[in-house]
């Protein structure tokens, strides 16, 4: 038993050390994008790391091409992998400049905050990359930049709406589904059974999945290729989300959505 234990301490202790590396990390690039370029000593004083914390850190990192040393200086700036990263979701950003103006119009004629979101490149999540906030004295909190569950989030069951049953299931197995509050859908049949009826309708809904008292409602918009390429989505408290209330917000929506859909399609946007 005292074996046991000790080996179960030093595995926690093995996971804090290993966390507190990739935080350090994590940091170090943080500071380097911030920066053209910084030498070792000046790096670990200004992020309160030892000098040699420092210089192993930007050693892995140069050695994955993630930061790169200036022979002459010594200094160090951001690698070729950064941009990699950044290629590889920059096609999530580029639909932004366009869904911006129907944010702003939609806001302006209901009331409630509007948000643009997309799948993330994993599949498992939902992540709002643009947002308008209303202008009332309860709204709903601003949730931009923020990752939802696909199985709460209406973005979410609007992408999994476009999907036959092999791939739902695919999808839904990469991510846990964990309840939130007790009208949280946390079974494929239940999930499903939603799935069917929004459908039905073009857009989908969440009341009070995520958290009690917040709701809202979303339609996915296709892009060149037809594909899904996001959803916009009507965020509020849930008690003004009564059913005469999105009755209304569906035609706007869908209108909306429509009409983005067609200009993702003209402006070749995939």
């Amino acid at each position: 038993m005292k074996r046991r234990g000790r080996k179960r301490i030093e595995e926690a202790d093995h996971r804090t050390s290993f966390l507190k590396s990739v935080e350090r990390t994590l940091n170090v690039l943080e500071f380097l994008s911030k920066t053209r370029s910084i030498g070792i000593t000046e790096l670990a004083d200004i992020i309160k790391i030892g000098k040699s914390t420092a210089h192993r850190i930007l050693s892995t990192l140069e050695n994955k091409g993630f930061a790169v040393q200036d022979p002459e200086t010594g200094r160090y700036a951001l690698g070729h992998m950064v941009f990699q990263l950044a290629k590889s979701v920059i096609h999530m950003i580029e639909p932004v400049k366009y869904v911006r103006p129907y944010l702003k119009e939609f806001c302006d004629k209901i009331g409630e905050n509007i948000a643009f979101a997309v799948i993330t490149p994993a599949k498992d999540r939902t992540l709002v990359l643009a947002e308008e906030v209303a202008d009332k004295a309860v709204i709903a909190k601003p949730i931009l930049f923020q990752h939802f569950p696909i199985h709460v989030c209406p973005c979410g069951k609007a992408y999994l709406i476009t999907l036959n049953d092999k791939q739902l299931k695919a999808a839904l197995s990469k991510n846990d589904m964990v309840r939130f509050t007790e009208y949280t859908p946390i079974s494929l049949p239940a999930l499903k059974r939603q799935l069917i009826q929004f459908k039905k309708h073009g857009y989908t809904l969440s009341k009070d999945e995520f958290s009690v008292g917040l709701s809202a409602m979303a339609a996915g918009i296709c892009d060149a290729e037809d594909k899904f390429a996001g959803a916009i989505m009507v965020v509020g408290p849930s008690f003004r989300f009564t059913d005469r209330a999105i009755k209304r917000w569906r035609g706007l929506l869908l209108q909306a959505t429509a009409k983005l859909s067609l200009e993702f399609k003209a402006k070749g946007i995939i």
